[in-house]
């Protein structure tokens, strides 16, 4: 017996009672039983689903921390523990490239000559023409005004180091937690995580490198996701009795995001940085003209359907809007039909699953073919190499085409059966099953090749493939999550993460989440808009195209300066050779007195 309104439950209770006189406790107990399943469905069973993305995500961060890979969007990371060595690679040593010849880079080791502070390795201080190791603040601020003199635990002596937080905590720090806070309120709610807005600005005003810079943004845009995913799962569909997010495209789209990203890590790999830049510019200002346009289709079709409301109640019309069947499954509503109702109405764990094993099929490619900072079983460039690179590509396509056959199945039985689809659903026929993973996997080539969240190109795909905003940008921000806290856990494994700094701003991303999913839920419920959440999404992606562009700009500029290479380069790092390696552990040696 279903009971929709206290009228009905009360006929149904003095039914029951006149008919047998125990019916009264019989109906209080399938009234808790069926309170305790919708708490289930619409809180615990939602937050368990996050909780399980984020920890795939926390090991999947720390397992490629540990074998020293990429992360899982493709970036190439340097690791602090062999961070000198790195830079020894990048000094003034003569190494061999593919036609035999020799190179000399710019930055110069511990006790070489030197003529400006910026022309020694990073951590070290140019005094009296030689590179030396920091005696004082001083001598590290003629580089980064918020640098100073500290032990590294790495190096084992002095090096220049960003400042700790609350030493001081100065109005530059003041600065960059309002705009933090502005951006995670603005970001989150849309589905993308800011990242093109927090990177630039931590670099510009916090004066980050981007060795840390870029881990910190990490940091922040995880703290967002979490409280964005906390209110979002929980939340119910507007139109019709299921969850908000949409599993079913998670589930088609986010393997194939991730099979983008290692398609354009490559291009991303060889492709100097001002092309790298005008590429950006150009997608995120087509992104940004895409999404404001959709924008605008929201709000006049929203206004539209505002004033056809209002002509109705001048004509005396007091019909409302319909109500989608799964609020109501009565009984003439035929059996299978129901049960595709009440699948609907719960988290689709399936979907979860088939991310997972997505996920693990990369992940054991990634751990044999080895990264820049981690050695794999084959060397880089050979067969073997591009093997293990091309080995995810029909296993994960071939999984997601399984899926995909599964919606087609299921979409053609609902026409069957006469399923009322709701306002914004995604109609899985055998071509959009076919086009829209495409659609991701350029999404996906466009965060490994450009260095971008993918989120910020998914989020307006999703839009226009039809979904309504506030189900489109859940969906996204659930695919979100699954990277932040990957990349988050990496770094912070690592040693790329100020630990002051990154807890103070995922801090700040969690309440910049809490504060800017409550703002707009409370305007969405006033007003019945939604456009403005697609506003807010244009306004975020309009504003990283600006500051990214600037920032590439910036760096191309400062490369040409310090002449360094703007045309192709390797993909595979360079081989030293003979009396290079000798040189290489003297060098070593110098900056690791203990080690060697």
């Amino acid at each position: 017996v279903r009971a929709n309104d206290v009228l009905d439950r009360r006929l149904v209770k003095d039914l029951l009672i006149m008919s047998n006189p125990n019916a009264e406790v019989n109906l209080d107990v399938v009234d808790r039983e069926r309170k305790r399943r919708s708490m289930l469905d619409k809180t615990v069973t939602p937050l368990t689903a996050m909780l399980l993305v984020a920890l795939l995500g926390l090991v999947d961060g720390s397992m490629r921390a540990y074998m020293r890979l990429p992360t899982i969007l493709g970036e190439e990371v340097t690791y602090e523990e062999a961070g000198t060595l790195s830079s020894l690679h990048d000094s003034e040593m003569l190494m061999t490239d593919r036609h035999g010849a020799g190179r000399s880079l710019l930055s110069a080791p511990l006790g070489k000559a030197c003529v400006h502070p910026w022309s020694c390795q990073t951590g070290l201080v140019c005094r009296a023409g030689t590179c030396a190791i920091c005696s004082n603040d001083a001598e590290c601020q003629q580089t980064n005004s918020k640098n100073q003199c500290q032990n590294s635990s790495v190096a084992g002596v002095p090096m220049c180091k960003h400042k700790p937080l609350f030493h001081p905590f100065d109005h530059s720090d003041v600065l960059i937690c309002l705009i933090t806070l502005v951006t995670i309120m603005l970001a989150a709610p849309a589905g993308v995580g800011g990242g093109g807005i927090l990177v630039p600005m931590y670099l510009s005003i916090g004066k980050f490198s981007p060795h840390y810079g870029i881990p910190l943004s990490k940091a922040t845009i995880f703290g967002g996701a979490v409280t964005n995913n906390y209110y979002n799962v929980q939340r119910r569909h507007p139109y019709a009795n299921r969850p908000l997010v949409d599993y079913n495209t998670c589930m088609m789209l986010e393997p194939v995001l991730l099979l983008g990203t290692i398609i354009g890590v490559f291009f991303n790999a060889v492709s100097p940085g001002w092309l790298i830049t005008i590429l950006l510019v150009l997608s995120l200002t087509y992104t940004t003209y895409r999404t404001s346009v959709k924008a605008l289709e929201t709000y006049n079709k929203e206004e539209k359907a505002v004033k056809e409301e209002e002509t109705k109640h001048l004509l005396g019309s007091k019909a409302g809007p319909e109500q989608h069947p799964s609020f109501m499954l009565d009984a003439n509503i035929p059996e299978d039909l129901r049960e595709i109702y009440e699948a609907e109405s719960r988290v689709n764990f399936k979907s979860i699953g088939v991310l997972t094993i997505s996920w693990i099929i990369i992940a054991v490619c990634s751990i044999l073919k080895g990264g820049e900072g981690g050695q794999g079983i084959v060397a880089c460039g050979s067969l073997g190499y591009w093997l293990l690179v091309a080995a995810p590509l029909p296993m994960v396509l071939g999984l997601v085409m399984y899926c995909g056959d599964i919606l087609v199945r299921g979409y053609e039985d609902k026409l069957r059966l006469g399923y009322e689809f709701a306002e914004g659903d995604i109609h899985w026929t055998r071509k959009n099953a076919s086009v829209y993973p495409l659609y991701c996997i350029s999404a996906g080539f466009a965060a490994g090749a450009l260095g971008i969240a993918a989120g910020t190109i998914l989020g307006p795909i999703l839009l226009e493939l039809g979904m309504l905003p506030l189900v489109g940008t859940a969906s996204s921000g659930f695919m979100v999550i699954f990277t932040a806290s990957s990349t988050t856990f990496q770094f912070l494994i690592m040693g790329q993460l100020q630990i002051d700094y990154a807890l103070f701003f995922c801090g700040i991303g969690l309440l910049g989440g809490a504060i800017g999913n409550t703002v707009v839920s409370f305007f969405v419920k006033k007003y019945k808009k939604t456009w403005f959440v697609v506003a807010i999404l244009s306004a975020v992606l309009a504003a990283s195209t600006v500051l990214m562009g600037y920032a590439g700009f910036e760096r191309a500029e400062l490369s040409y300066d310090h002449g360094k290479n703007m045309g192709i380069r390797r993909l595979c790092p360079l081989v030293l050779k003979g009396k290079q390696q000798g040189q290489l552990k003297v060098k070593t040696a110098m900056i690791h007195p203990k080690k060697a």
